[in-house]
């Protein structure tokens, strides 16, 4: 099941005002080496490093729950181009008859959310053909839980959550040699 939807206040179970503010929230950034200090990894190694283990996140959370995924701050168009990028995320429009300047969340159960997984983590950095041209960073969230994986357009992913014990236990048992946790 994939929806649309235009009010994103009223799907997440928390407020993107506060977290943003980070207000009673933890955060963990998992980096790879060389992205804080400004180098330039690029989409390949990026996706390499992140896919199966932004999957493994989706599965230790998931409770038959919905995941809402949206812009983090403010809506905006979700394809502001018709560059040729993010296939799998355009057709997923195409076929639903959404337009491309459509503005608020995704909602997916966690077989579609692990089928365009790839797609949505390179979003921010994979809408625009041109690599130096970053979009919107996302956030991906539990529909029961104040967790929110934040897709970054510099090519990291953060954890944030108001519970610290379950942000703990996720970065336990999702770090590996790979990245650097920040």
């Amino acid at each position: 099941m994939i929806e649309f939807k235009t009010e994103v206040k009223e799907l997440l179970p928390y407020d993107r005002k506060q977290y943003i503010a980070l207000k009673k929230w933890y955060g963990v950034s998992f980096q790879l080496p060389g992205v804080f200090e400004g180098k330039d990894i690029g989409l390949i190694v990026f996706l390499e490093n992140y896919v199966d283990w932004f999957k493994n996140i989706i599965l230790n959370l998931d409770s038959s729950s919905p995941w809402i995924v949206n812009h983090d701050d403010k809506d905006l168009k979700w394809l502001p181009n018709n560059d040729d990028t993010l296939s799998s995320l355009r057709t997923l429009f195409k076929q639903n008859n959404i337009p491309s300047a459509f503005t608020g969340a995704l909602v997916f159960m966690k077989d579609d959310l692990l089928k365009y997984s790839k797609d949505l983590i390179s979003y921010p950095y994979g809408v625009y053909e041109k690599k130096e041209s970053r979009y919107k960073d996302l956030d991906i969230s539990h529909s029961q839980l104040q967790f929110v994986i934040k897709i970054s357009g510099h090519l990291s992913i953060d954890l944030l959550s108001t519970d610290k014990e379950l942000l703990k236990k996720i970065v336990n048992s999702n770090s590996s040699g790979n990245f650097n946790i920040i």
